[in-house]
């Protein structure tokens, strides 16, 4: 798993690495001083209000349907790139349920559901560099999702967890109805490592009594396999990233040291 994880990282960062620069629309504006006759050009940056919102809160509708409800947080780092990462609460894998219940013990035993963290990470690449706007990325996804259950038997209690790992691909669409809102609809297809606690009952004779009683075996069990990725994301965007924060910053602190320079200038002449 750990191998798994570290190639997606390391692919992540040589994306990242040859992704260009993000540049805004650049105005050139002459100005004419009115004492000396001087005319100079300054350069602008062409911004909006939409383009000041750099970060997002975002909740995912879709897997509601296989027991998690996530949460995320997502970052602007430039027009061409965004990262998101998340966390979630899981419950019960209706569709896993559904698909094995019969055949499995997981389901068919288990006395109650248990809560499980999940978690995700998604990088974001947007080739018309139109982060945070209305058009298409690709992204590479990672998330995590483990189900547990509890089995009460003979007056113990077992738990047994369904751990999905999922490292794919995803092409989704962001669209912005409005300011502070945004829409994320994406589909993807992953690798999907499952390490599963499968119990198993059985029934043994007591040495003692005599009796034939009931008997819970866990045994862990790990294969790969394909799944796919289906997302519905509503986002509420707001401030400015650290990141456009400090390059606007730079920038204003580069006016006004040319301004201060063209100054001298003047009273030196």
């Amino acid at each position: 798993m750990k191998t798994h994880l570290f190639s997606f990282l390391t692919v992540t960062l040589l994306a990242v690495g040859i992704l260009p620069k993000a540049y805004g629309q650049t105005v050139v504006v002459k100005k004419r001083n009115v004492e000396t006759g001087e005319v100079y050009q300054s350069n602008t940056s062409n911004t909006n209000a939409n383009a000041a919102l750099n970060q997002a809160i975002k909740y995912n509708f879709l897997p509601f349907f296989i027991g998690e409800m996530p949460f995320g947080y997502e970052i602007k780092l430039n027009n061409y790139l965004s990262a998101e990462a998340g966390l979630g609460i899981t419950t019960n894998n209706s569709l896993d349920e559904l698909l094995y219940s019969g055949y499995e013990d997981f389901y068919d035993l288990a006395d109650r559901n248990l809560l499980n963290l999940s978690h995700y990470a998604t990088f974001k690449i947007f080739p018309e560099g139109n982060a945070f706007d209305d058009g298409y990325y690709l992204g590479f996804d990672y998330h995590y999702r483990p189900y547990s259950k509890g089995f009460n038997l003979n007056g113990s209690t077992f738990r047994a967890t369904k751990r999905f790992t999922d490292i794919g691909l995803v092409f989704g669409f962001q669209g912005r109805p409005s300011e502070h809102i945004m829409l994320d609809v994406y589909a993807g297809v992953a690798q999907r490592h499952i390490n599963w606690d499968r119990p198993t009952i059985s029934q043994i004779i007591d040495p003692i009594t005599g009796e034939v009683v009931a008997a819970i075996n866990i045994n862990n069990d790990r294969y790969p396999t394909l799944g796919g990725l289906l997302g519905f994301k509503v986002s509420y965007l707001f401030g400015k990233s650290i990141i456009q924060g400090s390059s606007s910053k730079s920038s204003a602190s580069q006016s006004k040291s040319k301004k201060k320079t063209k100054r001298r200038r003047r009273r030196r002449r």
